[in-house]
């Protein structure tokens, strides 16, 4: 925010004032000894002077200053909110006002705080979801939102980035241009497929498929069929099987290759971001679990397929399934509303303290972990090679000074300069001080 020379006077004699209330310097002071936040506290020249704008002004600015960090004290756990650098920043576009609340950071993440409130329609709610975003420098986003407001129509999100060292202390630039809401949901659609039906593909209804020009895919078959180079999926367009209330796909084909059940989707890519999946349940409902995979490619005019999203096609692992005792079933999204705009503001962050244990060897079948940090936002590995284990079988910990251990409850991978980087994300804030020792694998890592 913006002061002309009287208004910056009149804040300076203002930020003097302590009130009981709200005390955010003792508080993080409290909470985390080694975040100082540089407050800048200056002698008031005319006592009366600041006293008389204190009774007419204090309310309205006090509200600017801090109601943005308060309701978000009273919305996630303190402990993180203390951990946090207040930021006063707003940019208003088309009826909504964004407003960046806080950030922290360390040498590998970066977590960002933001409201987006409707002023003047109802195009916010619960959904919401940041579609087009940026913060210079950084990159691999996630955005989630933490909470949601009907009375205000306000929204608080957390955006999570990778590059934290490239934003420490630097002026920041984080621009959203786009955003979805109102999106409907469709649970539990009961395809109405009888699976017993599903006959084997021959080679006049498959096409080669080329698993090096797709825009994408997933699942737990996904390497394996790009290890192959070309695979087999189906003809395109044989069947037009539509779903109960679904009218942006329909299942274009179904039927065994190798083995596998594929089930192959057309998309009409009319929305922004409609999506889904299939799945399968027993007789109770439960879901089962099976290796899967899901393939996007695109077809010519003749058929042959390409780079492209038209078509999705699901293919399942059904091997020890009784097909005539389960139901395929599906999850699907559609966008509602596509907010377009220019919300932008710019400040800075100062990173968390770590502690770091460089002198590492940590030896696994494809990859080295050279590098261990802690900061209060977790637990960083940075090694080289390749790492071709899941993250889930990577066990990581922290051996307390109290003897208490701390897990970790989200983990995400990147490369970035040659290095592989593990980032083991707690949800609770970290006490470095008390951290004793890291153990990755059973490997002890000690820090002084």
């Amino acid at each position: 925010m913006k002061y002309d020379s009287n208004e910056r006077i009149i804040k300076n004699a203002l930020d003097t004032i302590r009130t009981p209330e709200y005390d955010i310097t003792a508080e993080v002071e409290k909470k985390i000894k080694s975040l100082k936040y540089p407050f800048n506290f200056k002698k008031v020249i005319s006592i009366a002077l600041g006293a008389c704008l204190c009774l007419i002004l204090s309310i309205s600015v006090m509200a600017q200053t801090t109601s943005g960090f308060n309701k978000l004290l009273s919305i996630i756990s303190p402990d993180i909110a203390l951990m946090l650098e207040p930021i006063e920043s707003i940019s208003e576009d088309n009826g909504i006002k964004m407003e960046v609340i806080g950030a922290m950071n360390d040498d590998e993440m970066a977590v960002i705080y933001i409201t987006m409130q409707d002023l003047t329609e109802n195009r916010i709610d619960e959904t919401l979801d940041i579609y087009d975003y940026s913060l210079a420098g950084a990159h691999m986003f996630n955005s989630q939102i933490v909470h949601y407001d009907k009375a205000s129509k306000t929204a608080t999100l957390r955006i999570q980035a990778n590059g934290g060292k490239e934003l420490s202390g630097k002026k920041l630039r984080w621009g959203i241009r786009s955003f979805l809401s109102h999106k409907q949901v469709f649970n539990a659609v009961d395809t109405g497929i009888n699976l017993s039906d599903i006959n084997n593909a021959d080679s006049s209804q498959m096409i080669p498929l080329d698993m090096n020009n797709i825009p994408g895919g997933g699942g737990d078959l996904f390497e394996e069929f790009q290890s192959q180079g070309i695979i087999d999926v189906l003809k395109t367009d044989q069947m037009n099987i539509k779903l109960p209330k679904i009218d942006f796909m329909y299942i274009s084909n179904i039927g065994y290759i190798d083995g596998r059940l594929h089930i192959q989707t057309k998309w009409t890519r009319d929305g922004v971001d409609d999506h889904g999946y299939l799945y399968f349940v027993d007789a109770l409902g439960n879901k089962i679990d099976m290796s899967e995979s899901n393939i996007y490619f695109g077809t010519d005019s003749e058929g042959n397929t390409e780079y492209g999203n038209e078509y999705i096609e699901y293919i399942f692992d059904v091997t020890n399934i009784n097909l005539s005792e389960v139901k395929l079933m599906g999850y699907f999204v559609s966008n509602g509303n596509y907010i377009t705009g220019n919300w932008e503001t710019t400040f800075k962050i100062r990173p968390a303290e770590e502690k770091r244990q460089s002198n590492c060897n940590i030896k696994f079948d494809t990859w080295t972990v050279n590098s261990v940090s802690v900061s209060p936002m977790g637990v960083t590995l940075i090694g080289s090679g390749n790492s071709d284990r899941s993250l889930e079988e990577i066990t990581v910990s922290i051996h307390m000074t109290d003897d208490s251990i701390r897990t970790f409850d989200a983990v995400s991978r990147y490369t970035e300069n040659e290095e592989l980087i593990i980032k083991c994300i707690s949800s609770l804030p970290l006490d470095i001080s008390m951290v004793k020792s890291v153990i990755v694998d059973g490997t002890i890592i000690n820090f002084d």
